[in-house]
């Protein structure tokens, strides 16, 4: 009887061991980070995973357990400002190229076309650029995939993920292959995130037909006991106007989001009133999803009997992790470009260079992003067992040749104008982009064209040759809202600029650049308040060359409402040409002046921003200009050649003599507050005070001092709405010395002005 029983207790014993539990995530967007909180759980209370499978978000999280992260490890990457970065496609700082940035216009919507006249979708495909999370799920996931012999079964811990086929009406199962790439499909929520294509199908988010693969579960694992974790429910039926919820019931079909009551637990963490993009949310979701878990635990002990040692789960883990292959890269291949076209993408990649670490192809892969040549590279990589390295594979898309441009601005204001632009691109060795745009309107009206050439070795440079014709009517741009300035106010400036320059670039922010200019500026102005019809402007002509260098910084989010990044700005520009001065009817000299002119123009411009909590910045501006200019014919003209400080929206958009002078020191601080990612309140204060500053007497003569002039302050309060098609902003704005001191401005859109040699 003792050997039956010594038997019959080994049986048991297997049997025991034997026995397999699987772990079943849902999508659901931000919620699904509450699996971490699940995960935590169960690994603190010794409850074994032994197969996961997961849709969308819990794909991600299941993705990152079965490649051997620690709940903890988790926990660190979804807190952490990268994953918000992935989230929200946002390319970290310092990664920006500011080199490849394309030039800021008013442009609205771009019209894209091939080469057939087709036109394509005139808005994008997705709202959420993927390139940061492209490049993090080859991060995270390339050495395990590598490790599991792209064997998904071989992982850590045996996985599996869901997409859709939305073409063949179907789910697709992953159990092989490319693991980042398989995630990446599974969690692209239409609209949201690019589709990408496997095995020549263009796949979505595994939700659409699967959103709790608990079948899958089934029919791959065959687990004893199944653990599911479901942050989602199946949507609500749809109403009249809400526009989101009737493409989710066209979009995504319903799930069965059941357990067996014989040998499965169902946890439902509580998150019901977290919002899909919720992902600043991560600490407070994983505490939700522990809660919920522990709540259960004592259930889920009773239902399954077989324990995990932590500390023997922590060893094998970390020796999973140790045998990964360095991420280095030796073979980069391209697909979707010409050979000629391939070249110019790997001479970033590969000039001089028989391997290269992540992080360098990181840096590479951000620059060729920001390259308007190129519409999206989707990266894999896959062990080479021959030379010890990955393989690199690159599915490029180019931009569609030809592009067309619409946009402008609607204001309260005399601004409202109007926005066109055409671009041609040519990409073989190097990079060919032919621009031009037109803006017109009341107070800004504008042509501009421009040829640049990009090269890449022996070093990356670009070559740009241009002309602009600039327009600016301040007396027809000189009514406001709430208040009418009555003031009689002509100033009418024109602008002629042929160029060139070259730029270089320094690290990923900075670039170098260096050129000339070619102009001829024009001003009709009075130089009295009291003047009819009858009467005529006078009239100064400046006309010469002005050859310059200037080092800039930027990563500014934004053109006129930026609420993130830095800016630095230093300009050195020469001056040399010759006034000529024709006296108006009101004039007080008749006689026309002729004299040459030559002087330096230096400026040095910072902003920045700096981040007090989750939902407050500080923002920090300084511009210091500097100039070792004569004085022209009068006081008018001296002051319309001269640089301003217009720091606001507001403030581009008006003349103010107080504002302006040859050498100044302007400064402001901006408390803003941010209600959503893109509503925001900003409250500004300005300063300026004007060095050797222009005097006048009272016969309109000048008078230059060799000190500091009077200190001016003024203020901006501004309601804005940043999105990828247009800002929309709100401001109220003092100016303590005018009259009405107070104005208001309402706009819709870009304030933008081409390029010009003007100070």
């Amino acid at each position: 009887m003792k050997w039956y029983f010594i038997i019959f207790l080994n049986v048991l014993i297997l049997s025991t061991k034997a026995q397999k539990v699987g772990l079943v995530l849902s999508g659901g967007g931000a919620k699904g980070i509450a699996h971490i909180g699940v995960i935590k759980a169960l690994e603190e209370n010794g409850i074994p995973i032994d197969y996961i499978t997961g849709t969308s978000m819990g794909a991600i999280i299941g993705a990152l357990y079965a490649v051997g992260y620690s709940p903890s490890e988790m926990e660190a990457i979804v807190t952490s400002p990268d994953f918000q970065n992935w989230a929200f496609g946002k390319i970290p700082d310092d990664y920006i190229f500011f080199f490849k940035k394309k030039e800021a216009d008013a442009s609205w919507i771009d019209l894209k076309f091939n080469f057939d006249t087709t036109l394509s979708a005139s808005l994008p495909t997705n709202i959420i650029p993927p390139h940061p999370m492209d490049l993090a799920f080859l991060q995270l996931t390339a050495q395990a995939s590598a490790r599991a012999q792209y064997n998904f079964d071989s992982l850590f811990i045996p996985f599996r993920c869901v997409a859709s086929d939305v073409y063949a009406n179907e789910a697709i199962v992953f159990s092989e292959g490319d693991l980042g790439s398989s995630v990446r499909a599974s969690m692209t929520f239409p609209f949201y995130f690019k589709p990408i294509t496997i095995k020549g199908r263009l796949l979505f988010d595994g939700g659409i037909y699967n959103n709790f693969p608990i079948d899958v579960m089934i029919q791959h694992f065959k687990p004893d006991y199944i653990i599911g974790s479901a942050v989602s429910s199946n949507t609500l039926p749809p109403t009249e106007d809400n526009l989101m919820l009737q493409l989710e019931n066209m979009i995504v079909s319903n799930s069965n989001y059941e357990v067996p009551d014989s040998n499965g637990i169902l946890i439902k963490p509580d998150v019901r009133l977290v919002k899909l993009m919720d992902f600043h949310m991560a600490k407070e979701l994983i505490q939700i999803g522990y809660g919920a878990a522990t709540a259960q635990m004592n259930h889920i002990k009773r239902l399954i009997p077989v324990r995990q040692d932590t500390s023997e789960l922590n060893k094998k883990r970390k020796e999973f992790r140790q045998s990964f292959k360095p991420l280095n890269f030796k073979n980069i291949y391209v697909s979707g470009l010409t050979y000629k076209q391939s070249l110019y993408l790997l001479k970033n990649f590969m000039y001089k260079k028989d391997t290269i670490t992540f992080e360098t192809f990181k840096k590479e892969y951000y620059k060729i992003i920001a390259d308007d040549h190129i519409e999206s590279i989707f990266p894999r990589a896959k062990y080479n067992e021959y030379t010890g390295f990955f393989n690199l594979f690159l599915n490029v898309k180019r931009e569609k040749p030809f592009k067309a441009r619409i946009g402008g601005i609607v204001s309260s204001d005399n601004l409202n104008g109007g926005f066109l632009g055409a671009e041609y691109k040519y990409l073989r060795k190097s990079a060919y982009s032919l621009y031009s745009n037109i803006y017109f309107g009341k107070f800004y009206s504008s042509l501009y064209g421009r040829l640049r050439i990009d090269n890449m070795i022996p070093f990356s440079f670009y070559w740009n040759i241009f002309a602009s014709l600039n327009r600016y009517d301040y007396y027809r741009g000189s009514s406001f809202i709430f208040y009418e300035d009555k003031r009689p106010l002509y100033i009418f400036k024109g602008e002629m600029n042929v160029g060139t320059d070259i730029g270089l670039p320094i690290k990923n922010q900075a670039k170098f650049s260096t050129g000339l200019y070619v102009f001829d500026f024009d001003y009709s102005y009075y130089q009295t308040i009291h003047f009819s019809v009858k009467d005529t402007a006078d009239i100064t002509y400046y006309s010469g060359i002005s050859p310059f260098i200037c080092y800039e910084r930027n990563s500014l989010n934004n053109y006129n409402l930026p609420t993130n990044g830095h800016k630095l700005k230093i300009l050195i520009q020469y001056f040399n040409g010759t006034e000529e001065y024709k006296p108006g009817s009101t004039s007080h000299h008749q006689t026309n002046i002729k004299q040459h002119h030559s002087w330096i123009y230096t400026l040095l411009e910072t902003n920045d921003f700096f981040k007090i909590s989750r939902k407050q910045s500080l923002n920090c501006q300084l511009k210091i200009a500097y100039s070792t200019r004569i004085l022209f014919s009068n006081y008018m003209s001296t002051k319309l050649i001269s640089p301003s400080y217009s720091p606001s929206l507001h403030s581009q958009s008006i003349y103010s003599d107080q504002l302006r002078n040859p050498s100044f020191i302007g400064g402001g601080l901006s408390w803003l507050f941010h209600f959503t990612e893109n509503i925001h309140f900003q409250l500004a204060s300005f300063h300026f005070i004007p060095y050797e500053p222009i005097l006048k007497n009272d016969n309109h003569l000048y008078v230059k001092s060799n000190n500091f002039g009077i200190y001016r302050t003024f203020a901006a309060a501004t309601l804005f709405f940043t999105n990828p098609v247009a800002n929309i902003s709100l401001s109220l704005n003092y100016y303590p010395w005018n009259p009405n001191k107070i104005f208001g401005q309402f706009n819709i859109g870009f304030l933008i002005f081409n390029r010009s040699a003007h100070p």
